[in-house]
């Protein structure tokens, strides 16, 4: 299995190795361009030579493969909307008009409904642009995706994670050409109308389709699972079930993928075969595969997953067309790098990473599959089949498990054995449900009674899975450079399937032994990473003091800062940790003074930096005069009306003033 017998990876990696370096390097234009012009010669000289055989296939590929890097670096520069002239940051003044189309229904929280808001004109002025647009639910709106929106708002720049370590919403939102947002408030007006345009009409058939299901049939969370399952509606879908179905390790079945799309194209191969009687017939048949696919994929919200598993079988619908084999590697290359054209930001998309790795995986691993789950009996080779499947597509997304999501489930085999022929079964019944719906009604409501017995089966195996808590490891520390090192160790591995022999497994006990020291040196490196930090957290106040790879956390409200403190303990390696009550006064580097909503302090005591918590009633400029403290700090407990106020008297005074609401974690080293 040669690297380069496949043409189109070369070219996939170039590009990706491209879009990579605008990413983290952001390049200006000018010196894209002339990296491209250059690699355009080159391109056009090795071509030459090539064809006169003067020149190495190898380095007339490495020209290819470099022009293709500078290609990637302008796709994604031109992708990042905010670098556009028309873009909304452009338009935004004191007071402004913002007008659009909403493009996507989020999932709600507790206090706003959510929605992505393609603007179409900000004070008259035609611009392109994403926003997340924040509506009270006290307000009872009545918005759809396809409404047209006009309200009196400013669009703020999104904020940036606060603590470390922590899910970074505004990276994730950046990554999909949403900068800005609006929270609109109970008092304020917002205009929503109809409008005939395409979103309207797609989430006009997907909303008929969803009503059309008997809901008096389904218990709520089966519903709601169902239309997760089948359309990707994962908006009405309780905390509870998500929970579940992420700790047994079997969230995939609910993001329409490869599965969804492949059991589709195989009832419509079945449901078409008399057209290959037809003279064109296999023409017919690729043709309606492609509408009903591509249909389906817009239907479901035109995911990362969705969309690389219908360029996928779009291509092998097209070999079956041609009479050609459609290489793997080639149709996973050739549906990633459509991708990556189409918006270059997939690369850095977790589902789009862990799709294809687990795909990747699966076709690396193959051979291995094959040999050991040969069997006579049928439904023993087929059980054997789909237990090393989801083995080996497991073994794909370790590493980026492990880094986004710092847990795995041991029972994943056992939970992936139960719950993926039965989702398959589900998702075809619920296809199925879809013209008895609209036909059938009487006939309907069997099946749907059906369908919630089969999906109440596998809602309750999953929360039994997930009662043997022991079985699921938990805030595992974990670092992109170790990701790369655990690739490395199944890399050797898949090299020793090849080539079983001896001598291989020399790669593959140094790349463990590689691993080892990585680990050990990055746990080493925050051992010596001493720090006292101040977190930020609404209505509430979280200290921590690290000395050598252990942690106090001082907090009053333990149950409101665990995910806070899970996050920082994974990113920091460190290995023990207890609570302790909030002091009045913390000794580091420096003397700290804590002042709580009592406002009583000692004014005999000479602290560095005085730390304002609970928004304490006191007159700060006479605490400024007695004290003389270096710095004030304020972390997210404070009301904002006092933290604005405190603000402008340290600047009055000339004293520093970090509010962790506004500039974040506050560390001292």
């Amino acid at each position: 299995m040669k690297f380069i017998t496949f043409p189109i990876v070369p070219i996939l990696a170039g590009f990706s190795i491209g879009i990579v370096m605008q990413y983290y390097f952001s390049i200006p234009l000018f010196y894209i361009l002339i990296g491209l012009f250059l690699s355009l010669i080159c391109f056009c000289i090795g071509y030459f030579l090539n064809i006169k055989k003067k020149l190495n296939y190898l380095f007339f590929e490495s020209f290819v493969v470099l022009l293709c890097l500078n290609l990637g670096v302008l796709s994604s520069y031109f992708n990042v909307q905010i670098n556009s002239k028309s873009h909304l940051s452009n338009f935004i003044s004191e007071k402004n008009i913002v007008q659009g189309v909403v493009f996507e229904k989020l999932k709600s929280s507790t206090y706003y409904d959510k929605f992505i808001l393609k603007i179409a004109q900000i004070n008259t002025q035609n611009c392109i642009g994403k926003i997340i647009l924040y509506i009270p639910k006290k307000q009872n709106k009545e918005i759809e995706v396809g409404n047209k929106i006009k309200l009196f708002e400013t669009p703020k720049l999104i904020q940036n994670v606060l603590n470390p370590n922590q899910f970074d919403y505004a990276k994730y939102l950046n990554n999909q050409n949403i900068f800005h947002e609006i929270k609109i408030k109970e008092t304020n007006t917002i205009f929503v109308s109809t409008d005939s345009n395409f979103y309207y009409y797609i989430n006009l058939i997907k909303s008929k389709l969803l009503k059309s299901y008997d809901v008096k049939s389904f218990k709520t969370d089966n519903y709601n699972l169902l239309m997760a399952l089948l359309f990707g509606e994962k908006t009405e879908l309780s905390k509870e079930i998500t929970s579940n179905y992420t700790q047994a390790g079997i969230m995939h079945i609910l993001a329409i993928s490869g599965l969804h799309i492949a059991l589709i194209y195989g009832i419509i191969l079945w449901l078409t075969k008399p057209f290959l009687r037809l003279k064109k017939g296999k023409s017919y048949i690729f043709l309606l595969s492609l509408c009903i696919l591509w249909f389906y994929a817009i239907l479901a919200g035109f995911s990362a997953s969705i969309v690389r598993a219908a360029v996928m079988f779009s291509v092998v619908a097209l070999a079956k067309i041609v009479n050609r084999q459609s290489n793997i590697y080639n149709s996973l290359a050739v549906s990633a790098l459509l991708l990556l054209v189409y918006n270059p930001n997939y690369l850095f998309d977790v589902g789009f990473q862990l799709s294809f790795a687990a795909v990747l995986s699966i076709v690396i691993f193959q051979p291995l599959v094959r040999k050991y789950s040969y069997d006579k009996k049928i439904i023993i080779l087929k059980t054997k089949e789909l237990l090393l499947i989801s083995l080996v597509a497991q073994i794909g997304v370790l590493p980026l498990v492990l880094y986004y999501f710092g847990q795995f489930p041991l029972l994943f085999l056992v939970a992936n054995l139960i719950a993926i022929p039965l989702s398959s079964i589900i998702l075809i019944l619920g296809l199925a449900l879809i013209p008895f719906n609209f036909l059938f009604p009487k006939a309907a409501v069997y099946l749907s009674v059906l369908v919630n017995f089969l999906i109440e089966i596998m809602n309750t195996f999953t929360a039994w899975i997930v009662k043997f808590d022991v079985f699921i490891i938990r805030n595992i520390a974990f670092h992109e450079v170790l990701v790369l090192m655990l690739y490395f160790i199944i890399g050797t591995f898949l090299y020793f399937i090849y080539f079983s022999n001896i001598k291989n497994l020399q790669p593959i006990l140094a790349a463990v032994l590689i691993f080892q020291l990585g680990y050990f040196y990055l746990n080493f490196s925050e051992k010596n990473n001493n720090e006292f930090g101040i977190f930020n957290i609404m209505k509430n106040t979280l200290f921590v003091e690290t000395k050598n790879n252990e942690s106090v956390f001082y907090t009053d409200d333990f149950a409101n800062s665990k995910k806070t403190i899970e996050s920082y303990t994974r990113g920091k390696f460190v290995a023990n940790y207890r609570i302790a009550p909030i002091k009045n006064v913390f000794n580091f580097t420096k003397k700290i003074l804590c002042v709580d909503s009592a406002g009583v302090y000692n004014t005999k005591q000479k602290p560095e930096i005085v730390l304002l918590i609970q928004s304490p009633k006191i007159n700060l400029k006479r605490l400024i005069s007695i004290i003389k403290p270096e710095q004030i700090i304020a972390d997210g407990s404070n009301y904002k009306s006092y933290i604005k106020h405190w603000k402008v008297t340290c600047e009055q005074e000339k004293i520093p003033f970090h509010a962790t609401a506004e500039k974040g974690f506050y560390r001292l080293k």
